[in-house]
């Protein structure tokens, strides 16, 4: 029966065997898959973000699709617009009568093994807290059934407010020197081994994880107003073991995933079995695979970036070697296959019209060389001199002196000048003019001059000023070095770890960009430029918009030239644009980097790309690149935008991955 109205209590979850608990979409596919994937077979888990939403996820022409579940105002669970139910197994139950949104109908359960609990927390089965769930509403004279109502996450948030002190990892107060000692005595150094400790102004904690046999500390505080938990510049928590059990699915800022617990001496070990059973990425629940069974018995050694990895693997698999033209390969395993099927998903467009795909296409041309520039010519410094007002911004025509050509870009060419500020000083500069005087060119370029005045980031191709003229002039800091392609393509002896370094600054340029609330839209190899061989800046904001909608997203209203190559698939089909659609460009810039100065996707055109992206292949990774860093790129070329790196994680990793490779010679 669907809906029993609202005056009947809803199902609890954990009384149905098809119910996992908070296992992640990753996990999910990988137990569907485990049970022969067939058409109608599904699940249902509870959200590892939202607390209190749930998701279903269910198979339909050997593919896994998720369905969010979304907790009502007025208590009612309901996917997108579909009707509202009592609960999440009431959703379920309606669903099998009526379509009403589902891709197909959920025909098969797929139940947990005989005596598996459904995971609540990582060390804490369901059972153990719905237990603590009556107790609690028990001491506080709250009636039982509001522990799956408008009570229900007050009283978690209750529960598990103080239960980080009964855990493995929950060494108390010790100094940093212990910590690092007992982390040292487990003698096991795999990614992810971590601690948690009380510092000694008893108001912050400190977590502690082994990353490449180093150990990486992190503070975490409380903050002030409301007292929720998190490191800094990182997602906020309302108490230690959400965190902690939210950073065992996700990286999130830290360097890798939580794996496994450094265990407090004299923990007891029956409770550490307990806790281990519903830890390690949930694989006991896969045990119906033999391939998964197997893989779970051994140790994970290495950094598992944005929930790809499977718990058990010592090596993460890559894609094979591509076949026919394309430089190109399909990646392997669950966890890279999209939410939904290749060809057509429900509220997915078709395939844009070739003529579409023809007008909007742009493979941009090769930008001219710096002609001969040395490129330590230029000291990026004497910008910072440069003031910055209205004044000053508004430059006169002579003021500006033009010499040389450097380069071409969608609206205007690009000369080398001299450009007069105040106090008689006369420095280098970029100037950017109209190729004709065409008034939308005109508008477009201000625009360009508006948005650049409003950022100031050291890997932000800096702003001078704007000359009104026989054309409009964007007067820019000079960067003799040039675009990195062209750089790369002429300096193949590049040792990775300095292409590392400049793609690290790359990152961080986006992180201020995307805190600004802005996306670039055109972020690729030639619109990186070098001020000289460690210095590297972004450049080319004519494509760049404020994002609307609450700061989610910005939507173009027409198809223009834009360099498909580069965009990732809700770009081409939606024509939306935000920082998880630049953070897929980035994947793309930082192979072009890697593969010093190649062309993504080779001679390929939009409609080929897009059926090639769809059938969920990715670019290869280029012959001199490092294995951890194609892992990156992979983790940016996520089908689901939601499980690609934010910029600040890119930035994170892409420093640590310049400092490992510099420091091996790499």
């Amino acid at each position: 029966m669907a809906n029993k109205g609202p005056w009947q209590p809803a199902i609890l979850p954990s009384t149905v065997m098809y119910f996992y608990g908070r296992v992640t979409r990753e996990e999910a596919e990988c137990i569907l898959q485990g049970h022969g994937a067939l058409e109608g077979l599904y699940l249902l888990r509870e959200s590892i973000g939202v607390l209190g939403n749930f998701a279903i996820s269910i198979c339909h022409n050997n593919n896994v699709h998720h369905y969010a579940i979304e907790k009502q105002h007025d208590g009612q669970y309901r996917i997108g617009q579909g009707r509202p139910c009592n609960g999440p197994v009431e959703l379920i139950q309606h669903h099998q009568v009526e379509i009403d949104g589902f891709i197909t109908i959920p025909t098969h359960p797929c139940n947990r093994l005989p005596g598996q609990s459904p995971i609540a927390f990582r060390g804490m089965t369901y059972v153990d807290l719905e237990n603590a769930l009556l107790t609690k509403a028990e001491k506080e004279k709250i009636k039982p059934e509001s522990i799956f109502g408008a009570q229900r996450q007050h009283l978690i948030l209750k529960v598990a407010m103080d239960l980080h002190q009964k855990q493995p990892w929950f060494h108390n107060r010790i100094s940093r020197d212990e910590a690092l000692q007992r982390l040292e005595r487990d003698q096991d150094h795999q990614n992810g081994k971590f601690l948690v400790r009380l510092r000694d102004d008893k108001r912050s904690f400190a977590l502690t994880l082994m990353y490449t046999n180093e150990p990486r500390h992190y503070i975490i505080q409380k903050q002030p107003g409301d007292n929720k938990l998190g490191i800094p510049e990182g997602p906020k928590f309302d108490c230690l073991l959400m965190m902690i059990d939210h950073y065992h699915n996700k990286s999130d800022g830290l360097l890798c995933k939580l794996t496994s617990p450094c265990v407090v001496p004299g923990y007891d070990t029956k409770r550490l079995s307990k806790y281990l059973e519903s830890c390690s990425n949930n694989v006991n629940y896969t045990s119906v695979s033999s391939i998964v069974r197997n893989n779970s018995t051994s140790r994970s050694s290495n950094l598992e970036t944005g929930g790809a990895s499977r718990s058990g693997s010592t090596k993460r698999a890559l894609p094979p070697a591509p076949k026919g033209k394309a430089s190109t390969a399909k990646q392997n395993g669950a966890s890279n296959r999209p939410s939904l099927p290749s060809s057509r998903r429900p509220g997915l467009p078709p395939l844009p019209a070739q003529d579409v795909l023809a007008r909007g296409e742009w493979d941009p041309p090769e930008h001219t060389s710096r002609n001969g520039m040395d490129m330590d010519e230029v000291d990026s410094k004497i910008y910072d001199t440069v003031p910055r007002n209205k004044e000053t911004f508004n430059l006169r025509r002579d003021q500006i002196t033009l010499e040389g050509d450097l380069g071409s870009g969608q609206f205007g060419s690009v000369k080398k000048g001299m450009c007069s500020i105040r106090g008689g000083q006369t420095i280098p500069v970029a100037v950017k003019t109209l190729k004709n005087e065409d008034v939308s060119g005109q508008a477009e370029m201000m625009k360009e001059a508006e948005f650049m005045s409003q950022l100031t980031n050291p890997y932000i191709v800096r702003m001078i000023g704007v000359c009104k003229a026989e054309s409009i002039m964007l007067v820019l800091e000079l960067l003799p070095c040039g675009p990195l392609n062209s750089y790369l393509k002429q300096n193949k002896d590049t040792p990775q770890w300095n292409v590392c370094e400049l793609m690290w600054q790359v990152a961080e340029g986006m992180n201020f960009l995307s805190g600004k609330k802005f996306v670039h839209r055109d972020l690729a190899a030639r619109n990186v430029l070098l001020s000289n061989r460690h210095t590297a800046k972004i450049s080319d904001f004519g494509m760049s918009k404020a994002l609307g909608r609450e700061g989610n997203y910005y939507e173009a209203s027409e198809a223009g030239r834009w360099p498909l190559k580069w965009y990732a698939p809700e770009c081409v089909y939606y024509w939306k644009f935000d920082t998880k659609s630049d953070v897929w460009s980035y994947g793309v810039t930082l192979w072009e980097a890697t593969s010093y100065g190649e062309k993504p996707y080779r001679k390929m055109k939009g409609q080929e790309i897009l059926e090639f992206v769809e059938n969920n292949n990715r670019l290869t990774k280029p012959e001199h690149c490092p294995e951890d860093i194609y892992v990156i790129m992979l983790e940016c070329w996520k089908y689901d935008k939601k499980e690609r790196p934010s910029f600040s994680e890119l930035a994170v990793k892409m420093e640590y991955q310049y400092r490992s490779l510099k420091e091996n010679g790499g």
